[in-house]
């Protein structure tokens, strides 16, 4: 049996329940109105009475009961498809969000190494001396880039700014911040950190570059070295002033014959 329409059809479920209600109902009906007819000795009326009573639930429950489980099966098909939109808009947001994500990465972040770049290295120092935070700043320049260029290509040059920002991610704390600025210039925010400490990163930056082993797409070797400069902030530092006097001792680094830290107070690290 099938209903026309928009109306969906009568399964074999519905039926059995339409078919059980309705008996019930006939049941019921003739028992309560023989009850009620006995109760006013009417025993005359009984034959009519029940053939009322067994009638009327035939002809009321099977629709009532049709209609009770359609509303039903819609009720159900709603709420089905209503999880279903909630799990859809649960992964629009899942996708938004990582979306997002991706795109706050990208706006803070160099594209070819991973590192901070300028932006954030700036907004993260400023941060830093907001909250009354004092530590180091390093400032690192890869030695002789433009022969790297000049002589091997702009392949190479990107292959060793790729290893040079891999060098400073591995040899940095968790707490620390390092970035690339521009070109082949990269700087190291060390947070909380003592002079001491910092010439021990910068140290630690310099050698795991010089240990880098890279080679040109032809195979021939290519030697990488970077010089740093350190110098120290506070609370009351000015960003501009710390970065020019980091880079002064960066440039002492490189007249000194590069491949060295230089910090602020004069002092100067370099392989033997």
């Amino acid at each position: 049996m099938q209903c026309t329409g928009n109306t969906p059809p009568i399964s074999f479920a519905m039926l059995r329940k339409m078919i059980l209600l309705t008996g019930g109902s006939v049941v019921l009906s003739l028992m309560i109105t023989a009850t009620i007819i006995l109760l006013l000795g009417e025993t005359g009326a009984l034959p009519l009475g029940l053939a009322i009573a067994g009638f009327c639930p035939v002809l009321v429950t099977p629709p009532a009961t049709y209609v009770f489980c359609r509303q039903t099966m819609e009720l159900q098909a709603a709420y089905k498809a209503l999880g279903e939109a909630h799990r859809n808009l649960s992964d629009i947001h899942a996708r938004l969000k990582t979306a997002h994500e991706d795109l706050e990465h990208r706006a803070s972040h160099d594209a070819m190494t991973g590192l901070a770049n300028r932006d954030r290295f700036l907004s993260h120092l400023s941060e830093l001396k907001r909250q009354s935070h004092s530590g180091y700043l390093l400032m690192i320049d890869a030695d002789h880039f433009k022969q790297i260029n000049d002589l091997h290509g702009h392949d190479a040059g990107d292959r060793a700014l790729l290893a040079v920002g891999q060098a400073i991610a591995g040899s940095i704390r968790p707490t620390d911040l390092g970035a690339r600025i521009g070109g082949e210039e990269f700087a190291i925010i060390l947070r909380g950190s003592s002079e001491e400490g910092a010439a021990m990163i910068a140290e630690r930056v310099r050698a795991n570059v010089e240990n880098i082993s890279l080679s040109t797409a032809d195979g021939t070797p290519l030697h990488v070295t970077v010089s740093i400069g350190g110098a120290a902030f506070g609370p009351q530092s000015r960003s501009k002033e710390v970065m020019r006097q980091a880079d002064s001792q960066l440039y002492e680094a490189k007249r000194s014959g590069r491949n060295r830290v230089v910090m602020a107070t004069g002092k100067v690290t370099r392989a033997a």
